[in-house]
Parts: structure tokens; sequence; C-alpha cells
């Protein structure tokens, strides 16, 4: 038997995060909020199970870190779908050329998977919101996205520096706050 959803409707489940919560088991929150059984929803209703107000064009700032020296790290965590932005600078001065490098890694909790993808204006120092870049790993439940850009083994003269937009989307499972999502950017991976 299939549970029921509780839409969060009420001042109170908003400010909880406005999450759908599972009440087959008769936990959770918003006992104001209306139910509406499985039978009475659309056949091609759309039910986001971790709902979020995240936007690329408003995403969190991380910070920075440098994209062809060091190995900086930057970490976030959460539980629903979430927007990231981080600036990756070119720091490395000399005659031979380094491309810029960057990683995203998500490891998902047990109960949720979550996709991590990564958008970079290769070409140009605009924010990318559209087309995902990178190649992608899986192991487990961690997924890594690396994307590399700028000069090769010579210098280009160019200002290579991005703002790199890193998008948490979750793929499958019953997102609480209980289930945390790991993110970890690193500059200049090895």
């Amino acid at each position: 038997m299939r549970a029921a959803i509780v839409l969060c409707a009420t001042a109170a489940c908003a400010s909880a995060g406005g999450d759908l919560v599972d009440s087959g088991g008769g936990s959770g929150s918003g006992s104001d909020a209306s139910v509406m059984p499985d039978s009475a929803m659309p056949i091609d209703a759309f039910v986001s199970q971790c709902p979020s107000t995240d936007t690329c064009a408003a995403a969190t700032m991380l910070g920075s870190v440098s994209g062809d020296t060091g190995n900086q790290k930057l970490t976030a965590t959460g539980y629903r779908a979430a927007w990231y932005r981080v600036r990756v600078t070119e720091d490395d001065s000399s005659i031979g050329g380094a491309k810029l490098r960057v990683a995203a890694k998500l490891t998902s909790p047990a109960a949720v998977d979550f996709d991590v993808f990564v958008y970079v204006n290769t070409g140009s120092d605009v924010v990318e919101c559209n087309a995902p870049t990178g190649s992608t790993t899986t192991n487990g439940n961690t997924d890594q996205v690396k994307v590399e850009w700028g000069e090769g083994t010579i210098s280009n003269g160019n200002d290579d520096d991005r703002s790199v937009s890193i998008e948490v989307r979750p793929k499958s499972g019953q997102c609480m706050a209980s289930y945390t999502w790991q993110l970890e950017v690193e500059g200049h991976y090895p």
C-alpha cells in the first residue's frame, strides 16, 4: 500500500522548509496541512520529493579556489535540491601553461540518491546555468564531476578565471533533514 502525501500548506510547515512528508507511519510534521491520498492525485502529477526555492541565478556563494595551484577545498551539506557558485581563479603565472581544473564530489546518504551537475562557460567569464559540463564518475553513493579549461602546455595570456555553478539535484528517495548529502569542491584536483 502506498503512503499518502502531506502537502505543506500552513505557515508553520512552510517555515520548516515546506517539505513533502510521508504520513504513512503516523510521524511527520504539519498536522494542519491538507492530506491528499494517492488515489486523488492525477496520474501524471509531478510531486517533488525534495522541494527547494534555490535557483542558479541566486546560487549560494561557497567561495573561491585556485584552479591551477594547490588543492583548496570548499564544502557544503544539505538534504534538498541546492545551487552553489564557486569562483575558480587562475594563479599560476609561469610561462608554462596549466589548465584550470575543478571537481565537485557529492556523497549521498544511504536512503536518498542525489546527482551533482557542474556548469561553466569555458569560453568566457559569464555565469552558465543551462548546459552541464565535465565528465561524471559514480562509485557507490558518491558522484564526482571533473571539469578543466584554459591553457595547455604554453600560457595563453588570457585570464581564465570563471564562475562555476554547481547543482545538487534529487534523483530518488524521500528527503528528510536527517539524511544529509555532503558536497566537496576541489580546485586543481590531482
